[in-house]
């Protein structure tokens, strides 16, 4: 079954494509006084208030003209991904070569040298494939045996 989101996404990310920036994510869960549509921006160089406030207007009015949800109340929420953000695709650890990052990888069989975490700088990531230092030289991993990937954040 389709969720109310389906149906309007396409143009959610074409609204926020129009503000210069892009969806990183969008989320709807709960249900009656509960309801909450979650949006996520993203831009290079970082979103700010300015950029969240944009986008919840416009999306507001286009969610309106689209009687999302019908005559059922929801909140709109709209956010950056923020500096802890989770790396799901190509893209995301293309933003980060250069710095480092934590992978988790699928299983045992995922593993390198027997590790399924594995910590190095990113050094590129094409083609499904992410190529990672790990201090002791690159390796390549498939995007498809990340289970989860962070930017590892180092502060002072």
């Amino acid at each position: 079954m389709a969720s109310p989101l389906d149906s309007v996404r396409p143009l959610i990310e074409a609204a926020v494509a129009d503000l210069g920036l892009e969806l990183f994510d969008a989320r709807f869960f709960g249900s009656g006084l509960r309801s909450v549509l979650r949006v996520t921006i993203d831009k290079a160089g970082g979103v700010a208030v300015a950029d969240c406030e944009r986008v919840s207007s416009a999306l507001g009015k286009l969610l309106d003209e689209q009687n999302f949800f019908g005559d059922r109340s929801y909140t709109l929420e709209v956010s950056s991904p923020g500096i802890d953000r989770v790396l799901k695709t190509e893209r995301d650890f293309a933003r980060i070569v250069g710095r480092e990052a934590v992978l988790n990888l699928s299983n045992d069989a995922a593993a390198i040298g027997g590790k399924r975490v594995i910590r190095g700088v990113i050094v590129g990531c094409e083609g499904g494939t992410i190529t990672i230092d790990i201090g002791t030289g690159p390796v390549r991993v498939p995007l498809a045996d990340v289970v989860s990937g962070r930017e590892e954040l180092r502060f002072g």
